[in-house]
């Protein structure tokens, strides 16, 4: 019984060791060596008793007479290579270990501690005063004694507080884009050598005020609406970029913008100031007719109100969004699609279309409480544009399709520039004395602030081009271009 139990307990002991050796692999592990020589960088003379510190092995050596060091048997890797030698800068460098290799690796010492590079000096732009342009170039100088490489940090501060840091720069210049307007910036930058960094001194300038320009219109940004402003020449600033925005009005006083906006799903009225700050939505009712685009609204002659359409209900609402009121509803099957308020005869213009059509269109006067109702314009195959007042309010603006082709998307093929008299019903085509192009619509009329000139937007019939605003005289004479790709502007 113990021989067979001690054979038993051999034969499991034996079996054990030959399952770990048929199991258990070793990998080696790899190994190079890491060489190299110190010399003085002032000399090139080999330099010796130089310490060196491998890391992050832990490993050290120090150079004999010749500037040698080496180190065998080192794993494969990436290694900082640390040389120090009283009176002399510390240096460093890395290295890549790879298999079976001698990587050699030379080091140059430096005397004494590195000396700081000189203190960044202010170039442009000039300190204190208004920087004309939509961008800014900040502009510097700096320099190493020992030539090492340098490198730059800036700090921006808007109104005395951080906004922006600038770091890795490499050029001694930097170009700053979308800096507020009428804004107060300073500026400071910090330089690098690598062993030392140097601040320098804070400089300032300031942006000119959002300038005075006199259009506000919708321009095509990525299949998207957008709002921008500008004069006829020089640069155009963009105020909105959130979802479609289109139909800015300037409001009476000339310091806010009212437009229409999807960018909470449905159709609302917004408030901005002209430079696109303090954006804000005025309505809680949307905004509602056959199509988004075609519908308008407009500001009460005291600018305390906006007036709307919401399908069937014409609203009026105070410019903080309190206040709402129906003025009137439209007939049965009919909704509102647009108006306009004058205080020169105290008369609100108002269209409406059929409930299933865009084509059936008619012009409504009213008061401005919703009283004394008169149609002056009516047709059931064309579609038009809402109507717009003449500054003395005794005449009517307004765009109309003379083709009278009608399809479900509501194309047009020839708008043209219509004005009517409020009293004669006389219908004026300001069009017919122009050299329209064939092909082409004339749409979103309005007048000029004096009253002299039409503006307008001058597309293909297609529907897919991008418009241009055009200007004619209150004749129908001398058709020229404002803006190119440009819809629906208002002149202040």
């Amino acid at each position: 019984m113990k021989r067979f139990t001690f054979y038993s307990l051999f034969a499991l002991l034996l079996g054990s060791l030959w399952g770990c050796n048929e199991e258990t692999l070793v990998e080696p592990t790899q190994q190079g060596s890491v060489y190299g020589r110190v010399k003085y960088n002032t000399n090139g003379k080999f330099a010796g008793q130089v310490l060196i510190r491998l890391s992050p092995s832990g490993r050290t050596a120090e150079t004999d007479s010749s500037g040698l060091f080496q180190f065998d048997q080192v794993a494969v890797g990436r290694y900082t290579v640390q040389a120090s030698k009283t009176g002399y800068r510390e240096e460093v460098t890395t290295v890549e270990a790879t298999p079976n290799v001698r990587t050699e690796v030379t080091i140059m010492l430096f005397e004494g501690p590195n000396k700081a590079p000189s203190a960044p000096i202010w170039v442009s732009p000039d300190s204190g005063n208004v920087w004309q342009k939509s961008s800014v170039t900040l502009k510097w100088k700096a320099t190493d004694p020992e030539k090492d490489v340098l490198t730059y940090e800036i700090n921006l501060l808007k109104g005395g507080v951080l906004s922006q840091k600038f770091t890795g720069i490499k050029a001694d210049s930097l170009v700053l884009t979308g800096l507020s307007y009428g804004t107060a910036y300073s500026w400071q930058v910090i330089v690098r050598d690598g062993f030392n960094t140097v601040n320098g001194a804070v400089w300032s300038f300031n942006t000119h005020a959002f300038p005075s320009f006199s259009y506000v219109y919708v321009r095509r940004v990525e299949n998207r609406y957008q709002l921008f402003t500008s004069n006829e020449t020089g640069e155009a600033i963009q105020l909105t970029s959130s979802g479609n925005n289109w139909r800015p009005i300037f409001s009476p006083n000339r310091l806010q913008i009212a437009f229409l906006s999807n960018a909470e799903t449905d159709v609302h009225l917004y408030l901005m100031n002209r430079d696109g700050s303090n954006v804000r939505r005025v309505t809680s009712v949307p905004v509602r007719g056959l199509m988004p685009l075609d519908l308008s609204f407009c500001w009460s002659p005291d600018g305390t109100e906006l007036l709307y359409p919401s399908n069937e209900k014409l609203y009026a609402v105070r410019t903080d969004g309190t206040g709402l009121r129906m003025v009137y509803q439209a007939p049965s099957g009919r909704f509102f699609a647009g108006c306009a308020w004058t205080s020169a005869t105290k008369r609100i213009a108002v269209r409406t279309t059929s409930t299933g059509s865009v084509y059936d269109n008619r012009i409504l006067l009213m008061s401005p409480e919703g009283k004394d109702t008169t149609t002056v314009f009516t047709t059931k195959s064309n579609r038009m544009s809402s109507p717009v007042f003449s500054v003395d309010g005794l005449k009517i603006l307004y765009s109309l399709d003379k083709s009278g082709f009608q399809d479900e998307q509501g194309r047009q093929l020839d708008a043209r520039i219509y004005t009517m008299d409020v009293k004669t019903k006389g219908i004026v085509d300001l069009s017919a004395a122009t050299s329209k192009t064939a092909g082409t619509n004339d749409l979103e009329p309005r007048f000029s602030p004096n009253g002299a000139k039409v503006v307008f937007t001058s597309t293909d019939n297609t529907g897919t081009g991008e418009g241009k605003v055009m200007a004619i005289d209150t004749d129908g004479k001398s058709r020229t271009l404002l803006i190119d790709s440009a819809e629906m502007l208002y002149w202040r």
